[in-house]
């Protein structure tokens, strides 16, 4: 009973924490897309997700009267991260030592009591509470990943090979809701073959089978494609597209293995302290956050929280260091290197796998292609002129040259001693010149990654948890006095209380629907079958939520620029929206969009858009609200934009809650509450974006 009791604990905490802190309905980034394509059937974004779609339509037909089919897809992840939780809960009593059930406390073993606190602090932690509490994939990805790790075990237990064979079967059937369910398996590969390397033709025949049966699952997104449905992204019908879809080529012509050969950004950056990107940041902000946020590097500053900072990096860095420690004490423990390897896999090598951009780099192709051209035009540039520095070098310095006004550029580069790389460069540019040749512009360094990319490394928090309760048996094995060794069991009990006091605040979504607020607010500002153009995904997804998932202002025609570039998407468009007046042979869509039903229709678009842009149609695109609308009039707009802010749209709590896109769509408000003020210095604004403080 005693394991029953912490297992009863661990899916109590789960429940009570979770259903206080759950998004009631649509958030930011994919999940509006997820619950779109789940409740029409349809294909999202690459690679497709196709079994997170047919859970996400079962659990719509199952909860969805509840609450909606927002709140019933967001089930998916409350419930697969507290299975994952139990879970981590059985792998940490399975790799602990047998000799720790000796010690009694509280009426549970130590085993077990570790076992607790790696599954409980996992529940709270930054990342994956996030992740638990809207439809995303990640809580049900980790899911898949434990239940790879415990099947390893277990095999390791009785060498039985059907659990191998589970292995295969669940990470192939994972793949069709996330990449991350492969991660394991090259660790577990090495775990088994270190332990038995013979096997017959009939288990290898089974495995063939196995993972057919579990790849099965991306055969949905033809057959479905094939029946067009309301969103069909990328059309995989076609077999060149579905084979573009599973290699996610939308984001990029190189694959991930060669793109990780070149470094994007600085391997300090990527593992140190760097915003969105910094793995060291992340994760010692996951059970007690940092003071000025996780990825500030913490130096010692003069304000109390700047030296509260970085006394939170150098002890949260040692005890990392002490998690190490402990755990090389049972490195003879085959499954405790098991999760030790699959922690540095999924932080050290991810981070080097994934490569994230820091801003400073460009893509390895582009280098490629202008160091061959930079070597077929060596030849023709006298020796006297030095070779070129780096091309890293090369974009640092022109970025502060081109930053630098008139007489200051031109004194810094004859004269700076800094100066002399960009010197180089122009030198060539010159001797080229007299040579009719041309100097090949150096490729722009990729943008900075634009969001935080914490959900990567979740497995690698998951592991690290389980590690702690590792390095905390072997400092307890060794604890001769029974008064601290029960002080310390009571802290392995209640140390869930640190994350979740701290977190808490930061992800309580129960009262947050700025998303689907922003969603109505947005479709609400557009006329009657008026025509909206969209940019990215946070100003796209709410809107398909709205509409495909509550079925909301269906009328208005959503039109995301970025994806205009797209046959498929212009093929959708053209189905889904057959009275308009389209040309499909024109050069821009867009430009057609407007060409051919302006005036006739309202067209819109997002805050944001650049005037300039569309010059040849009218020259006003006013702020209406949170969209300009072409060619209207001043007077009219201005009375608009008052209507919407101060009667027409819903605000409900703007609160951040750890989320930039909320934090983004304060501003919005707050920067129109200003525009509003401008224009009627008396009128009387919600008080919700009437503060004028950053949000």
């Amino acid at each position: 009973m005693g394991k029953m009791r912490l297992r009863v604990a661990i899916l109590l905490l789960g429940i009570v924490g979770y259903a206080l802190t759950m998004a009631p309905t649509v958030s930011f980034w994919d999940c509006g897309e997820f619950i779109a394509a789940a409740n029409v059937l349809g294909i999202p974004h690459p690679p497709g997700s196709p079994l997170f779609v047919l859970l996400g339509r079962f659990f719509i037909l199952l909860f969805g009267w509840l609450n909606g089919p927002a709140f019933a897809v967001n089930l998916i992840s409350v419930i697969s991260s507290i299975l994952c939780c139990l879970l981590i809960f059985e792998i940490t009593i399975k790799i602990l030592p047998k000799k720790l059930d000796e010690r009694i406390y509280f009426g549970q073993s130590l085993r077990n009591l570790l076992g607790f606190f790696a599954a409980s602090i996992s529940l709270f932690g930054d990342t994956f509470w996030f992740n638990a509490v809207e439809a995303e994939v990640y809580g049900i990805s980790m899911l898949i990943i434990m239940l790879e790790i415990w099947a390893a075990l277990k095999w390791k237990e009785t060498l039985e090979r059907k659990y191998l064979l589970f292995i295969l079967y669940i990470s192939t059937l994972g793949f069709g809701i996330h990449t991350f369910t492969l991660l394991p398996l090259p660790v577990i590969l090495i775990f088994v073959l270190i332990k038995n390397r013979k096997f017959s033709v009939n288990f290898f025949a089974a495995a063939a089978l196995f993972i057919i049966l579990g790849l099965s699952s991306q055969l949905y997104l033809p057959v479905r494609s094939s029946t067009v449905p309301l969103l069909n992204e990328n059309n995989p019908a076609k077999m060149e597209n579905f084979r573009d879809v599973l290699s996610r080529k939308l984001y990029g012509d190189m694959n991930m293995f060669e793109r990780a050969l070149y470094r994007r950004g600085a391997i300090a950056s990527q593992l140190g302290f760097s915003e969105n990107i910094g793995y060291l940041g992340y994760h010692l902000n996951q059970w007690l956050p940092a003071p000025l946020g996780a990825q500030k590097l913490g130096l010692w500053g003069e304000s109390s929280l700047e030296k509260f900072q970085f006394f939170h990096r150098i002890i949260f860095e040692f005890a990392i260091i002490a998690v190490f420690a402990g755990v090389w004490l049972l490195r003879k423990n085959p499954s405790v290197v098991l999760i030790a390897a699959m922690f540095l896999l999924s932080s050290v090598g991810l981070v080097i796998y994934l490569n994230m951009a820091d801003g400073t780099r460009p893509e390895s192709h582009r280098t490629k292609q202008w160091n061959m051209q930079i070597k077929e035009l060596k030849k023709f540039v006298p020796d006297s002129i030095p070779n070129l520095p780096s091309l890293e070098r090369i974009n640092v310095l022109s970025n502060f040259y081109f930053s630098i006004s008139g007489e200051m550029r031109e004194n810094w580069l004859n004269g700076a001693p800094a100066a002399e790389g960009l010197r180089t460069f122009f030198a060539w540019n010159g001797a080229l010149k007299e040579q009719n040749k041309k100097m090949p512009m150096p490729p722009k360094a990729v943008h900075r990654e634009v969001r935080s990319r914490d959900y990567f490394f979740t497995p690698a928090f998951l592991f690290f948890a389980m590690m702690a309760a590792v390095s905390c048996g072997a400092a307890l094995q060794r604890l001769s006095s029974e008064k601290a060794a029960r002080l310390a069991a009571f802290g392995l009990v209640f140390a869930w209380l640190v994350p979740f006091i701290c977190n808490f605040a930061s992800h309580n979504r129960s009262k947050d629907f700025i998303a689907r607020d922003f969603a109505m607010n947005v479709l609400n500002s557009v006329p009657q079958n008026g025509i909206l153009i969209t940019y990215g995904d946070n100003d796209t997804y709410p809107l398909w939520y709205m509409q495909l998932a509550e079925n909301y202002r269906t009328d208005v025609v959503v039109i995301n620029e970025s994806l205009s570039y797209s046959d498929w998407y212009r093929e959708q468009i053209f189905r889904s929206y057959p009275d308009l007046k389209l040309v499909e042979s024109g050069e821009s869509f867009i430009f057609e969009v407007i060409e051919n039903n302006f005036p006739g229709r309202s067209i819109n678009f997002m805050l944001g858009a650049n005037p300039s842009d569309y010059a040849e149609f009218s020259e006003n695109m006013p702020i209406v609200g949170l969209v300009r609308s072409l060619g209207m009039e001043e007077a009219e707009a201005d009375s608009l934009l008052l209507a919407n802010l101060t009667a027409n749209y819903r605000y409900g709590e703007l609160k951040i809650r750890g989320q930039e896109a909320n934090a983004q769509t304060i501003n919005i408000y707050r920067y129109l509450a200003r525009v509003a003020l401008q224009k009627e210095p008396n009128i009387t604004l919600p008080s919700p974006i009437s503060k004028q403080e950053s949000p």
